[in-house]
């Protein structure tokens, strides 16, 4: 539109620029001030339409409709910025009238969101071991001291294995840590979570607080944080011990680490349309996006100029994509189960 100003902004000074010099050499009654105040008027307008105009060459449309076909599914936010510029800063969502512009946050991402808050940090999968049992001397029967191996109520010998991406280690009883006669359940704890925690793929913490008893261990790679931090598991390698639990379990078999939860993102791309810009469009544009894991999962957007069957086949695609990944990670899940039960019948073997 800055464009359409600026040429009537131009004819219409031409125009009363004309005006005044007919009036200006009329041999009758002349009347300058009116020609001349159109004039001023017009050759203003003409000269904000120019500023408008260039600053619409210099900061070209980024929301268009090429840039946002351009998304795909599990694209990262570096890649989505890359195709539409800069992300808004700390966004007001309660700004954008969300609703009255149909766009819909994916329950996925809004329910991880806290109140007014855009962004949510992922929450490491953990697991909880549990020392059950009164002290007692190495190898004393019925006390955490029995032997873990054939007696499956003491801590001799115990064997703690827990595995991660495929890497499996195990914290063995009298080599990582030590059974002392008279330890408590509070004291193994401890000693259980300083040697898990000196690893460098675990953390760890025994005896805290608020649970004397108990060891929680989560990951130290980055990559096992979240939902993905589901897949670690534990389990006594030495067998069924009631001295011991994983999880909620004292059997011996494997217990999946819980609780996590990925990142979520929500991001906003915003382009006011001014009354002196560079198009002829006067609706504002709006691209929301969802990520989580820092991975694109969900995208809406509003004021774009997109055809029906645009907006249906990009919403059809990331279906989709979605519906894809969703199979092939529960195609890994029944294996890892199937894997799982082998090891078990292997082991009771």
């Amino acid at each position: 539109m800055a464009y359409l100003m600026l040429v009537v902004g131009v004819i219409y000074s031409i125009t009363w620029g004309a005006g005044l010099l007919f009036a200006s050499k009329s041999n009758g009654p002349r009347n300058t001030i009116v020609p001349a105040l159109g004039l001023l008027a017009f050759l203003g307008l003409s000269g904000m339409s120019a500023m408008a105009a260039k600053e619409a060459m210099d900061n070209p449309q980024l929301l268009t409709p090429e840039a946002f076909l351009g998304i795909e599914y599990n694209q990262t936010i570096e890649n989505v910025e890359l195709l539409l510029g800069s992300a808004v800063e700390n966004p007001d969502r309660a700004s954008y009238n969300l609703t009255g512009r149909g766009l819909v946050i994916p329950s996925e991402i809004s329910a991880r969101l806290p109140t007014g808050e855009n962004t949510a940090e992922a929450i490491p999968a953990k697991l909880v071991l549990t020392v059950i049992g009164d002290p007692g001397r190495r190898n004393q029967r019925n006390t955490l001291g029995a032997k873990a191996a054939n007696e499956g109520n003491g801590l001799s010998g115990l064997q703690i294995a827990l595995r991660e991406n495929g890497n499996e280690v195990t914290f063995t009883e009298g080599e990582d840590w030590t059974y002392e006669n008279g330890d408590t359940a509070e004291v193994v704890a401890k000693k259980i979570g300083e040697a898990i925690d000196a690893h460098e793929s675990w953390i760890a913490e025994g005896s805290t607080e608020l649970a004397p008893t108990k060891v929680i261990i989560e990951s130290e790679l980055d990559t096992n944080i979240g939902t993905l931090g589901n897949k670690m598991e534990g389990w006594v390698a030495t067998g069924a011990n009631t001295a011991l639990k994983v999880g909620i379990v004292d059997n011996g078999s494997m217990q999946n680490f819980r609780g996590g939860m990925d990142s979520v993102d929500l991001k906003f791309w915003v382009e006011n349309e001014a009354v002196l810009d560079g198009n002829f469009s006067m609706t504002d544009r709006l691209v929301l996006a969802g990520f989580i894991d820092g991975k694109l999962k969900a995208v809406r957007q509003a004021g774009i100029d997109l055809t029906t069957e645009q907006i249906n086949g990009m919403a059809d695609a990331i279906t989709e994509a979605r519906v894809a990944e969703e199979a092939a990670l529960e195609a890994e899940r029944e294996a890892a189960q199937a894997k799982r039960e082998q090891e078990q019948a292997a082991a009771a073997e």
